[in-house]
């Protein structure tokens, strides 16, 4: 498994509406994305619903730490997991690979996309910025076992 696998499987949920603890193109919050993506490449079978809507504990680093390899925050790349902080809500989200460089990040984000769109799953640039902007910072990167570069 690779990367660009993961990442192209994260980008065929692009659009699809935010539903708290959905599990299909109907409807996916954050954690159902990375899930999502994980079964349908066969990664893990694994899955929790044990999680409230705003998820303000340690409970979403405690199952990466055990399902997934933690890594160093500047070793991330595409296919790699992230775990923000926004204030005390936890979000998790695919990195991906970022057309004009960098990283991107692709997450069910239960905002509206630029004051409009509905809740969804997006990808845009990954940055100190964009975490700035919106009072996030990161707090875990992951990497599934198994993948290559």
């Amino acid at each position: 498994m690779t990367g660009s696998e993961i990442v192209a499987e994260a980008r065929t949920h692009l659009g699809c509406r935010w539903r708290h603890q959905g599990r299909s193109r109907e409807g996916m919050d954050c954690l159902g994305l990375v899930l999502l993506v994980a079964h349908a490449l066969g990664i893990t079978d694994f899955d929790t619903r044990d999680y409230a809507r705003q998820a303000a504990d340690e409970s979403m680093l405690e199952q990466c730490r055990e399902h997934l390899l933690p890594i160093a925050f500047g070793a991330a790349r595409p296919g790699d997991i992230a775990v923000m902080a926004f204030g005390s809500n936890r979000h998790i989200g695919i990195f991906g690979d970022y057309l004009y460089g960098g990283l991107s990040l692709i997450h069910a984000f239960s905002q509206r996309v630029d004051g409009k769109k509905p809740p969804q799953v997006v990808e845009h640039r990954f940055s100190d910025d964009w975490l700035r902007s919106h009072g996030a910072s990161l707090i875990g990167t992951f990497r599934f076992p198994g993948v290559t570069a």
